[in-house]
């Protein structure tokens, strides 16, 4: 029987000992396995990042935890909600970075004037025509959806950002407006951008699912990727029901198909079965079976 879930989506930057992290990712592992509480928490020496989901109590439980044990700031959760489990289990993990970047940047200031709120954002784009509207996330996210008029770079990976911005050329003296999913990844493009001697950047305060929020009928354009079983979200904040996970690639699809080895239903992505029509099939397995079937037949005696 499905059972709801309330999904947090959180993040704070602060100098964190190296020498605590690991058994910090430990005690918070096990406290929140006890109670139910799934998804992924990264812990590095500059922060915490991630997105959990539980029981309601359950999960008020380990976020004020993780809180009490991380001698951080309370920041801004987004919480959201589905019927069904959007993670396996709990992992909380340390890393060298909480969102990969891979630049040497001083630590964000997630409190300066560069954040803007949805209100502040929503009244900038009805207002202004001279800007760049940017997007910070991968093409498989963009192709979901994006704010209109937005700039996307089509980049495999957030490391890819800096070369973009390299092409891109954009002039020093354009007003520059970015959008991540939840404001994690803008908080250190916008650092990137202040380096290279753009001044006036600005950012989505808690990113597309903080805007969707307050404005579910707004200037967002489709569904906002996330990060788990839920694979997208759409305007009020509900889990898709358009998208689901390919098996083949793990990118996110809406192709249906009929499995051509079992015969059931298959939800894929149209690049996989562009690419090789034996991708229509619901699983890996049945891919295998159906790609010895059609080699048999291929190397068969007419």
């Amino acid at each position: 029987m499905n059972r709801e879930f309330k999904i947090a989506a959180l993040y704070q930057f602060g100098e964190l000992p190296a020498d605590k992290l690991e058994s910090w990712a430990h005690e918070l592992e096990q406290f929140g396995r006890s109670r139910g509480v799934i998804g992924l928490l990264l812990l590095a020496v500059e922060g915490i990042n991630g997105t959990v989901a539980g029981p309601n109590e359950a999960l008020d439980a380990f976020v004020s935890q993780v809180f009490t044990t991380i001698p951080l700031a309370v920041p801004e959760i987004k919480f959201s909600k589905a019927d069904r489990a959007p993670f396996p289990r709990l992992k909380v993990r340390v890393r060298e970075e909480i969102v990969t970047f891979r630049a040497e940047l001083p630590a964000p200031d997630i409190n300066d004037d560069s954040h803007l709120s949805p209100a502040e954002w929503q009244g900038l784009l009805e207002s202004e025509e001279n800007l760049v509207l940017l997007d910070t996330r991968n093409y498989y996210e963009t192709e979901l959806g994006m704010f209109e008029g937005a700039l996307d770079p089509k980049i495999d990976s957030f490391t890819d950002l800096s070369d973009f911005l390299d092409r891109a050329a954009i002039p020093k003296e354009q007003k520059v407006l970015m959008y991540c999913t939840g404001g994690i990844r803008c908080e250190k493009a916008a650092l990137e951008m202040k380096r290279r001697g753009y001044e006036e950047v600005f950012q989505l305060q808690g990113g597309i699912l903080n805007y969707l929020a307050h404005y579910p009928n707004g200037k967002f354009n489709g569904e906002c990727f996330v990060f788990d079983h839920r694979v997208a979200v759409d305007g009020d904040l509900e889990p898709s029901r358009r998208y689901h996970l390919c098996p083949h690639c793990g990118d996110p699809g809406d192709r249906i198909e009929t499995c051509p080895n079992c015969g059931g239903i298959s939800k894929v992505c149209a690049e996989c079965v562009e690419r090789d029509p034996v991708l229509a099939t619901c699983s890996k397995n049945c891919a295998y079976h159906a790609r010895l079937a059609r080699d048999r037949e291929v190397s068969s005696p007419k």
